[in-house]
């Protein structure tokens, strides 16, 4: 287990940097019978805050923010490469631990660790130096003997609220940039991965951020209610449904509310896309991690001239996952398709297919279920009113549909209430980056995925699908404000 953190069950919530019990617990199960579970290899449990909890949380708030500012960009930069450093070295515990609590396949999980370690070392680079600009002022006539100093500086606290899908690196993206923007958290995770969240918690404090900037609460609806609507807490940093962000947003108004919401992300193949790599891309896009991805391939719309080709494609290398052992175990290391999250979920995203085949789609590949393992299917036929094109499935489902002009299919990529990544495959960079100007997405990849993400890169979509940018450096602008600093210097002899 990670160090900081007990390795038995029931497993306590970190509230300024000490380590708590509540009497109501939330249990879970694991997922995999190859990892052993923390603890014993049995279900677990996660203490869950409770009010008198969430007002001690509330009480060290002021003495959160100003241990943050006590620290100098330098102490921000170094806790922040600890941090990295420490990732890294349990990323094999951590992994483990998301296998047992979410069904992440082993590879991505180790992956996903890399990529926290990342994040937290960018922050680091950026902490040194974010945020100082001077302008001077006389690039205007009346500002003649006037200097401006220009720095950005922390709104306050800042409250991440995280999904499943991705509980160390998502808030990772919410945590660093605060860390490096002087500003104290308090992480509220999803139910599933939790546990990823108290072990980043330990590390933080390992790592030697001041504890009463660090709070790690799991708790109910009405608790993550009253963590969203307290006055202190500036800054509210959202991931997951489209419904559960823009219904904070309408609460807290006033707040700096970056919302990460959900997608249907489209790739539109050319016909004079490179057919090598093509179809293996396309298919880890849309299957890796059974399609629990905001960005993972949704919508495929392909030339009529290569519809043929790239559908037997995409077929084939489906076939060859099936057989070649790819779904299944999550604690596999060759596993890339383990089961979704929950029974409800799975229930939702299996109804949404078979709607559509009612409704006179066709799946090319065999529709199969075996308990919350959906194996991959992709449908033809499907028209834009469907849910498989029109909502975010978050499983593994994709469609294929053939276009005869770009525009066409530039204008069934934009009509949706989304709007997050794009893809496109062209062998004409200059017809791509046209396309990609008239793509309405907060990104649109070319010769790449959607599902392709750099954690320095802005991140954020349009329409329904959020508010704000992540990326580290985007993040921070996000949670800082400009505060100016002026003055007039004494002329000669005055």
């Amino acid at each position: 287990m990670i160090p900081g953190l007990s390795a038995c069950s029931p497993y306590p919530f970190l509230i300024s940097g000490k380590w708590m019990e509540s009497p109501v617990r939330q249990s879970f199960s694991p997922f995999s019978t190859v990892v052993p579970v923390p603890g014993g290899g049995k279900d677990w449990e996660v203490s869950e805050a409770q009010e008198e909890h969430l007002a001690l949380v509330f009480g060290s708030l002021d003495s959160g923010t100003r241990a943050m500012k006590g620290l100098t960009r330098a102490r921000r930069a170094r806790i922040l490469e600890e941090v990295a450093r420490l990732l890294e070295s349990h990323r094999d515990a951590l992994a483990e631990q998301m296998v047992q609590e979410i069904g992440k396949p082993l590879s991505a999980a180790r992956f996903e660790v890399e990529r926290a370690a990342s994040t937290f070392r960018t922050a680091s680079h950026l902490a040194a130096e974010y945020g100082t600009k001077w302008m001077p002022g006389d690039s205007v006539p009346q500002g003649s003997g006037m200097t401006g100093l220009v720095e950005r500086v922390s709104r306050g606290p800042v409250l991440a609220i995280t999904p499943y899908n991705f509980p160390l690196n998502l808030l990772a993206h919410k945590v660093a940039p605060a860390i490096a923007a002087g500003s104290p958290v308090i992480a509220k995770p999803a139910p599933f991965g939790a546990l990823s969240a108290l072990s980043l918690g330990a590390i933080l404090l390992e790592a030697g951020l001041p504890p009463e900037a660090l709070s790690v609460v799991p708790c109910n609806i009405s608790g993550t209610i009253s963590l969203v609507e307290h006055p202190d807490i500036p800054v509210v940093s959202f991931t997951g449904s489209d419904r559960v962000g823009w219904s904070i947003r309408e609460r807290v108004p006033r707040k700096q509310v970056l919302l990460e919401l959900g997608g249907n992300a489209a790739v539109l193949v050319a016909d004079d896309a490179d057919p090598s790599g093509l179809s293996e891309r396309l298919v880890n896009g849309a299957f890796a991690y059974s399609g629990q991805v905001c960005i993972s391939v949704q919508r495929i719309l392909v030339a009529e001239s290569r519809y043929e080709e790239i559908l037997d494609s995409l077929v084939r290398r489906v076939k060859s996952l099936v057989t070649g052992g790819a779904v299944g175990d999550p604690g596999d290391p060759g596993t890339v398709m383990g089961p979704l999250i929950h029974d409800i979920h799975a229930d939702r995203v299996w109804k949404t297919v078979q709607e559509a085949v009612a409704r006179g789609a066709r799946s090319e590949t065999p529709l199969r279920r075996e308990g919350n393992t959906i194996y991959p299917v992709i449908l033809t036929g499907t028209s834009p009113e469907d849910d498989v094109e029109r909502e975010e499935i978050f499983g593994p489902v994709v469609t294929v549909t053939p276009f005869a002009r770009i525009e066409e299919a530039v204008a069934r990529i934009n009509d949706s209430r989304f709007g997050l990544q794009a893809g496109i495959y062209s062998g004409s960079l200059e017809r791509g980056l046209e396309w990609a100007r008239r793509i309405e997405t907060g990104g649109v990849l070319i010769n790449e995925i959607p599902t392709f993400r750099l954690d320095h890169w802005p991140y954020g979509g349009i329409k329904e699908s959020g508010s704000g940018s992540e990326g580290v450096f985007y993040a921070m602008d996000e949670m800082t404000r400009p505060k100016l600093i002026a003055f007039r210097v004494r002329s000669e002899g005055a």
